[in-house]
């Protein structure tokens, strides 16, 4: 389409031309004038630019009273007019620019939405009503546009759309206005049988209306309320009345209220589900033998204020519903945002203990005595063997205790006369054999380096000189390294160990006869317990406790255990598949010993002849890890499992490789599972691993 763009125009000198006056006012007479030439004029005079569609065509005449001047504006408008006449009309296209088309395509083009309605020009209107229908409002006012106008009702909104001259539109308006007055009542119908829900969907498709509560024009608005079982209507008294009679036929067909749904479980645990599900719908729960005959299985009961009852079938793991379709949905919405396969979380934690203990003894013991001379001894040291032990049972095995029997000659007539020595006193014998004992004992029991000398005066004295030295050096290295499988936010508990008996009261009866011992078992070993929780990001916050203890020793006087043990109990955060340390300890303990003579210890170099010195050194390093691996999917799983399997089946074949055959856990897993893990075939030893 050729458009042809006009801007100012010479005045045409025609005999009904347009006049212009001296106050700025001008009059308008046209005679069988071209259109496009007034057009032309009409530019000029008011500033406006035009486009002319080609088929403009036409001969106008104009008549204006010679004493009305008129505006540019009023020109404008005379013109707009007169484009109405010949069936064009003038659609805008920018601030002062109009296009001048028919009529019918400008009802196609439209003007600007809800611009200026004055005059001839083309608009759009949106007009949203609040009390009548779109679709009755359209068709009663089709009346009011033009051939060429446009009117829609928008049903989704409720809302009419108008496009015409400004005129036309300005009367729709004021139309509207009128009749769109809010004369609607409202109503309550209580039910006594049906269901609010059910009553109202059934409502509905009698009066031919979509489902929803919100009113559409005409139509009455049918609204349920569950909690009060009761319709709520709204509308005109007309249609509020057509509705009663219809509800009450509905509510005398009576039936079930409610409808029965099972919802089963894929993952969650409807035993725990169940309260949840009567707190949100404010109902009360009820667990035991009154659910059991409720659920037809055992579980949990829940009945809320409404009456709608929520029961857990544990034999299937399925929640059973009786409630209106409404609330049916809404609590399986609930349960499938619940019953979602929860990830778990692989915990492995590290425990490394490394100790160097180092001790060194040096001392000197010396003995000596005899009749009518003081007894005088000394001991620098702690090791074995003693010297006075050593020496009183030396003494006891070289002397007689018992005395010589005495044999008085007979003078002849008299046979001779044996004289019996006192026997010795038991407790003697006691003494020295416990000697003799002690003294055997430290002999076998000792360690170290041993050098003295000892001798016995013919006058029955004695004397004896130990110089005994030691040093010990111990080192141990134990790594633990537990770990344990856990659900989110599910506690996890891994124990290996064992379990001993502890003394933790002693009672004794009358006469020290009929005693008893309170006696609890202790845990010993590594114990794992830890309680994940997943968050945003892949992070996992952990509540970990980790106790490692091993028994160590017995106290001498109720022979009670010594435990070693190392705890660590903590709240902390880790990402996925980071290892991080969560506590540890360095210990550095070095002491030094030294006895001595007083004054006689002091002397230069002799001086160590009357002093033991004993130094020792511990060294103890701690350290705990941890790390955290999100477990999401099957896949995850099982490559974690493969995993643990083959490092422990490495171990084995390590320590079976002697006797050429499978493992063990292989055979455990042929002779039990059948077939080895999925995706994962068996592992043969490499030939450094089982060469001899």
């Amino acid at each position: 389409m050729r458009h042809h763009f006009l801007g100012l125009l010479a005045s045409v000198s025609l005999l009904a031309g347009a006049q212009a006056s001296a106050q700025g006012g001008a009059t308008m007479n046209y005679e069988d004038a071209d259109l496009k030439v007034v057009a032309g004029e009409i530019a000029d005079r008011t500033g406006y630019s035009f486009i002319l569609d080609p088929r403009l065509s036409g001969r106008v005449n104009i008549v204006s009273p010679p004493n009305v001047m008129l505006t540019p504006e009023e020109v404008f408008e005379v013109f707009l007019a007169t484009l109405q006449v010949n069936n064009f009309t003038a659609v805008p296209t920018g601030d002062r620019s109009y296009k001048i088309v028919p009529i019918e395509q400008g009802a196609r083009d439209g003007g600007p939405v809800g611009g200026s309605s004055v005059g001839g020009r083309t608009v759009t209107r949106i007009f949203p009503l609040a009390n009548i229908d779109a679709a009755n409002a359209a068709a009663q006012l089709r009346g009011l546009v033009g051939p060429q106008g446009l009117i829609l009702a928008v049903r989704e909104s409720n809302s009419l759309i108008v496009v015409d001259n400004g005129r036309n539109v300005d009367r729709v308006r004021q139309v509207l206005e009128d009749i769109d007055l809010d004369d609607t009542v409202v109503r309550t119908v209580s039910l006594e049988n049906g269901d609010a829900t059910q009553v109202a969907e059934a409502l509905r498709e009698i009066l031919n209306q979509p489902t929803g509560d919100r009113q559409l024009g005409g139509s009455v608005q049918i609204i349920p309320s569950i909690g009060t079982n009761q319709i709520i209507l709204r509308g005109s008294p007309q249609q509020v009345s057509r509705a009663v009679p219809i509800i009450a036929q509905l509510d005398n067909s009576g039936g079930i209220r409610g409808n029965f749904d099972a919802i089963y479980l894929d993952h969650a645990d409807g035993e725990e589900l169940v309260p949840i599900i009567s707190e949100l719908i404010g109902g009360s729960s009820a667990s035991g033998g009154g659910a059991a005959q409720a659920g037809g299985g055992g579980g949990t009961t829940s009945v809320s204020a409404n009456g709608i009852v929520v029961t857990f079938h544990q034999p299937t793991n399925a929640i059973l519903v009786n409630a209106p379709p409404e609330a049916q949905r809404t609590i399986r919405q609930l349960v499938a945002q619940l019953d979602i396969r929860r990830p778990q979380v692989l915990i492995e934690a590290i425990v490394v203990e490394i100790a160097n203990n180092t001790a060194r003894e040096l001392g000197v013991q010396y003995l000596s005595g005899g009749d009518g001379l003081p007894v005088t001894a000394a001991s620098f040291t702690d090791t074995q063997p003693n010297l006075v032990s050593a020496a009183g049972a030396a003494f006891f095995l070289t002397e007689d205790l018992s005395a010589p029997t005495q044999i008085i000659p007979g003078d002849g007539t008299n046979p001779d006369i044996v004289v019996n020595p006192d026997p010795v006193d038991p407790n003697v014998l006691a003494l020295s054999g416990q000697l003799v004992q002690a003294a055997v004992g430290d002999l076998l029991s000792f360690n170290g380096f041993l050098a003295g000398f000892g001798e016995t005066t013919d006058d029955g004295g004695v004397y004896g000189v130990l110089l005994s030295a030691l040093q010990s050096d111990s080192r141990s290295n134990v790594l633990s390294t537990p770990f344990t499988m856990a659900l989110d936010n599910e506690p996890a508990r891994l124990q290996v160990g064992q379990e001993i008996p502890v003394v933790t009261g002693e009672a004794v009866g009358t006469d020290f006869q009929g005693g008893f011992r309170n006696i609890e078992r202790q845990d010993v070993g590594t114990i794992l317990e830890v309680t994940p929780q997943i968050n945003d990001g892949d992070a996992v916050t952990l509540e970990i406790k980790l106790e490692v203890s091993s028994l160590t020793a017995f106290t001498a006087d109720s022979d009670s255990p010594i435990l070693q043990k190392s705890v660590s109990e903590q709240k902390l955060t880790a990402d996925n598949g980071q290892m991080i340390v969560i506590g540890g300890l360095v210990d550095n303990d070095q002491r030094s010993v030294e006895t001595k003579v007083p004054l006689l210890g002091d002397i230069p170099i002799l001086g160590n002849l009357f002093k033991g010195q004993t130094r020792s050194e511990e060294e103890t390093t701690l350290m705990v890890f941890i790390k955290p691996t999100i477990v999401r999917d099957a896949a995850t799983a099982q490559a974690v499992t493969a995993k643990k399997y083959d490092f422990a089946r490495q171990r084995q074949l390590r320590a079976e490789r002697r006797e050429r055959g499978p493992a063990r856990i292989d055979r455990v897993q042929e002779e039990l599972l059948g077939v080895y893990l999925e995706g994962q075939e068996p592992i043969q030893p490499d030939e450094e691993t089982l060469s001899p």
